[in-house]
């Protein structure tokens, strides 16, 4: 009787869970095709105009060109910072990596507005201008944490016979980081390369706090919301959710070619071939 329950139950609570995640995104791309100016069902007549006059609306590409640079700037501070940091975290056992690991992702677990405003009073007493680049040192504080944490699971893998095997060639330490060491976690680089520009580009709090007069995308979303929500909005975040959904995609299938057993047995054949 359980099993059988089991066999139904889990399968509904799947596919209610599935209606739960994406139901609601097919509402909003639907109401972005309404040929109105006011969001509700059912929908009499569809148009693409809402998609076009986005498109051509150039306050949102300002904000979108914004939220990119915002991205990139923050992703090179991310990475830059939290890949040296899981190499030293590597390098340490027991208690000092958990220690080290526990300062590392506290910024993960501080409440976004409590960073927000600690962020904004340390630049302003530091005389740091609000704008693009206090955005992207705020997000990347926030990013550190999990680039640490995706690099480090990464290293944690990797047999040290890799390493040992290119020294035993003649290989020094640069060739062994370069054609070793970077290129077996160039899955979880570039995985974390693409967390830190999505969760650059949708942070709202940050960007509210420590911006200035050229909003980020989502800044000026909400500052459209105050006056009402019309299909326009509804477009503008259908395209950028199909813009992630491809990203996203081309992300996951390029980690799991990356990590593949036979892309890892050709990357040590190829350190054979460098130093033989």
């Amino acid at each position: 009787m359980m099993r059988l329950l089991g066999r139904i139950a889990l399968p509904v609570y799947f596919w209610l869970f599935v209606a739960w995640l994406f139901v609601p995104l097919f509402v909003m791309a639907a109401m972005g095709f309404r040929d109105s100016n006011f969001v509700a069902f059912p929908i009499q007549s569809w148009t693409t105009d809402w998609y076009r006059s986005v498109i051509e609306d150039r306050e949102i590409m300002a904000s979108l060109w914004v939220s990119l640079q915002v991205a990139v700037l923050s992703t090179v501070m991310g990475l830059g910072i939290g890949t040296p940091m899981a190499f030293m975290v590597a390098r340490f056992d027991g208690v000092w990596r958990a220690v080290l690991i526990a300062i590392i992702v506290m910024p993960a677990f501080i409440p976004i507005v409590v960073s927000a405003i600690a962020l904004r009073m340390f630049i302003g007493n530091f005389g740091i201008d609000t704008g693009i680049l206090a955005i992207a040192f705020g997000h990347a504080v926030s990013s550190v944490p999990f680039v640490v944490v995706m690099l480090l699971t990464r290293l944690n893998s990797m047999s040290a016979n890799l390493a040992d095997a290119a020294r035993d060639l003649g290989a020094d330490e640069f060739i062994v980081f370069f054609r070793v060491v970077l290129p077996y976690l160039a899955p979880a680089l570039f995985g974390a390369l693409m967390f830190c520009m999505l969760l650059s580009f949708e942070d709202f709090t940050r960007s509210f706090f420590l911006g200035s007069f050229d909003p980020t995308f989502p800044v000026l979303l909400f500052a459209r919301l105050r006056f009402g929500f019309d299909p326009g909005l509804a477009a503008i975040s259908t395209l950028v959710l199909l813009v992630t959904i491809v990203l996203g995609l081309y992300a996951e299938r390029f980690t799991r070619k990356r990590a593949a057993p036979g892309h890892q047995g050709r990357l040590a054949a190829r350190g054979d071939d460098t130093n033989a």
